[in-house]
């Protein structure tokens, strides 16, 4: 059977790969033999980090940056075009884009309200449906969306609804898109981790807030990105190819408490 978690002569496509949980992400697939393809709105960012995975020792493969706006129905369809032609085809899609905006319920706004529902789940959507047409020509993909455990259950924190309710979205979105094309050999699921410390969380979290969140986990502490890596690669590998319509919570035991 070979090694199932190889990723040789497959295409990745990272979208955020210029985020904490995306470097790492792209970084994971990578060293497991996939060519990868970083795609999000700063292509200066994402070229720093295409040649940063590229001088890692342990990646042999193409990581190339290209510039497209998720939200954007016309941009991503651009995209595609433009991965395809540089890359050859789309085995894998990575959704790991998406922001959170924390405001009381009672001032929330509608323009808030909807920049989460674009960034978290419209941008989701379109990737899936653009680049998955390329895995539904072949019969053959694997999608990976980037939700959380704050989609299954609510989160202890004030100022998160609008997150919670969009995360929750992209729950069902991938459990529905998973019946719809299992019958075309693509499958698609979605990893559920809870507080991740990027670097951009290290610099804007308090200690007081750490230490808050540190405390809903079982385990003990929040994760490092890198954490995710091992679960990712197994949903991009051949190892979950009967496996499709599954959130994966990688939380430290957030999900097995009230």
């Amino acid at each position: 059977m070979g090694d199932l978690f190889r990723l040789d002569g497959k295409v990745a496509v990272v979208v955020g790969g210029g985020g904490g949980i995306g470097k790492a992400l792209a970084l994971g697939l990578a060293r497991q033999g996939a060519d990868v393809a970083l795609a999000s709105r700063d292509l200066g960012k994402l070229q720093v980090v295409a040649g940063e995975l590229a001088a890692d020792p342990e990646v042999s493969t193409k990581v190339k940056a290209f510039r497209m706006d998720a939200t954007d129905e016309a941009g991503v369809k651009n995209a595609v075009g433009e991965i395809v032609a540089a890359m050859g085809t789309v085995d894998i899609l990575v959704n790991s884009q998406g922001q959170n905006i924390k405001e009381p319920f009672e001032n929330q706004t509608l323009g808030s309200w909807d920049t989460l529902f674009e960034s978290n789940v419209k941008s989701i959507m379109l990737c899936c449906r653009e680049f998955g047409k390329v895995m539904l020509e072949k019969k053959k993909g694997k999608i990976i969306n980037i939700g959380s455990v704050a989609g299954d259950r609510g989160v202890p924190l004030a100022g998160n609804v609008g997150y919670c309710a969009s995360k929750a979205a992209v729950g069902n979105l991938t459990r529905m898109l998973a019946y719809e094309w299992a019958k075309h050999g693509v499958n698609v699921n979605a990893i559920g981790p809870s507080v991740i410390f990027t670097p951009g969380m290290k610099a804007a979290l308090p200690p007081e807030v750490l230490a808050g969140a540190t405390a809903l986990h079982p385990i003990g502490r929040v994760a490092e990105p890198e954490e995710l890596m091992g679960t990712c690669i197994y949903l991009a590998s051949a190892a979950s190819d009967y496996m499709t319509g599954q959130v994966v919570y990688v939380d430290g035991g957030r999900s097995c408490t009230a």
